[in-house]
Parts: C-alpha cells; structure tokens; sequence
C-alpha cells in the first residue's frame, strides 16, 4: 500500500510538471536583473509611476505559479493555428526603415519568428514581422518567452492596444541590454499634439544581453495598475486609476528605426523569436 501511494505521488509530480509545459509556463536559464531605471515622460492623469511593492511580487508569484489556467496559451510551432489566431500585418510608415510584410512571420518547432530580409516589395530597403490578435482579453497577466535580435537598430515589440486607445507596451527590446516600458493615450490627438502628453513609462537597462538567450517578459494589468514584469520579477509599476476600460488585443512585431539605435549595413537574417505566451485571467 505505502509503494501504492509512492507511485501516485510520483505520477501525480510527474503529471503536475508535463501539465505546467502545457500550460506553456516558461523558465529561464539566466535571470536578467535590473541595473537602471529611468522615469521617462511625466506622469499623467491616467497614469502614474510609482515603486514596485512586495504585493505585486505575491501578486506575480501567484499568476506564475500554474495554479490558474490560461485563456490562451500558444508555442507558436502550428502554422494553421497562428493562421487562426493572428491577423498578419502589411504596412509601411514613414519613421521606419523598414515595412512590415506577413511573409516575415514564421511558425516553426522552436517558436514564432518574425524575420528581417531584404525588401522586394516596399519602398523601405528591409521587411520586417507584424502579428495582432484576433481576440480580445480584459484584464489578467499576460507573459511571453521572447529572444530579440543581437543587433542594434531594431525594435523588438511585445505590446497590447486597448479597444479604447491605450496602449502598453510591455516590452520594446533593444540592443543589447535596453528594455522600454511605457503606457499610451492614444486618444485626444487632434487637440494634444505633444507626444510627452501621450505617453508615460521607463527606460530601462538590465545586467544581461537579452538577445544571448530567451527572457520572459510580462505584465499584470488590472483596473487601477500595469505592473511590468522581467524574468519572472517585478520592476516598473503605472498607477492607472481606472483609467482603462475596454478589452485589448495581443501584438508582436519588430522595425528598423533611428532612435532605436545604429542600423547596421546587413540588418537581414537577424530575427526576434517568441517561444511561448500565456494569457491569464484577472483573480
């Protein structure tokens, strides 16, 4: 009987763990730690800074220890799953250096790629990768295992847009270390025309290269806060007040562009890879 039960605990660990692999609960290898923090544009109305507290640590501990299911979780090696779940993106603007071609987004065994090639059907020299969710998700945690580009010069973006004209960026990666975190007011444009008026957020600089290996990036956003999340840690944190009331979708894209750094002369074969997401529910 005392074997019986050994057994079933064995099977029930061993359950538990395949379980959380589904669940696309990601790890990682070296813990990117936080060097410097620098408050960017001024606070807002509809968002403030404020210090990360331990109640938002117990608060990510929790969506991060597998005990609620997700809404939506991918690996992103399905190519007709990805077809399903994402619109692909063709665009070109003006402030990049490259568009943004469905050509450049890859479902392979490893994960998602959004690749950077050379252009052929675009004004801009280089193509770049641009997906956005089909659904839609009101409040929760939402978590990704993301390696960027090792080169300068391209913005690697995991990044939400509220049905009500906010945006979080979640993560904005940069070359080698940067990671940029910031909120959105999209709204009031045509009478607020200063882009300081319309953002509020950080510029970070973390103890590892982020392209070396994957790093997980996430945010829990509820009514009143968005607490930015790396390698399973807190570290920036937007007081919002209930100022954000409509359902967001999910993006990941990538773009060549000046302030994101030099742009090298081959920017081409240099790829943003996303292993996994996980969407959780507001508790």
């Amino acid at each position: 009987m005392k074997s019986l039960k050994l057994l079933r605990r064995a099977l029930l660990a061993a359950f538990c763990f395949a379980a959380g692999a589904m669940l696309g609960i990601p790890s990682f290898a070296q813990q990117a730690k936080l060097k410097k923090l620098t408050w960017g544009n001024p606070d807002q109305p509809w968002g403030v800074r404020r210090p990360v507290t331990e109640a938002d640590r117990k608060a990510v501990a929790f969506y991060r220890s597998g005990k609620i299911q997700p809404v939506y979780a991918t690996n992103f090696n399905d190519s007709q799953k990805l077809a399903d779940d994402w619109q692909f993106q063709s665009e070109d603007t003006s402030n990049m250096k490259s568009c943004r071609r469905p050509e450049n987004v890859i479902a392979a065994p490893g994960g998602l790629q959004l690749r950077t090639r050379v252009a052929t059907n675009c004004k801009a020299k280089w193509s770049t990768g641009f997906i956005i969710s089909k659904q839609h998700y009101k409040f929760g945690y939402f978590e990704a295992e993301i390696k960027p580009a090792d080169i300068d010069g391209l913005n690697n973006a995991f990044w939400l847009v509220t049905k009500d004209h906010f945006e979080i960026d979640i993560a904005e990666l940069h070359f080698p270390n940067i990671n940029r975190m910031t909120l959105h007011n999209n709204n009031n444009w045509a009478t607020e025309k200063d882009d300081k008026a319309h953002a509020v957020g950080f510029d970070s600089r973390f103890s590892e290269d982020f392209f070396r290996s994957y790093h997980i990036l996430g945010v829990l956003w509820t009514p009143s806060d968005v607490v930015y999340v790396v390698d399973g840690e807190p570290v920036a944190a937007i007081r919002t007040g209930n100022s954000i009331h409509a359902a967001t979708d999910i993006r990941f894209s990538t773009a060549l562009m000046d302030y994101a750094g030099k742009i090298p002369d081959h920017p081409e074969g240099h790829h943003m890879y996303v292993k996994s997401l996980r969407v959780l529910p507001l508790q």
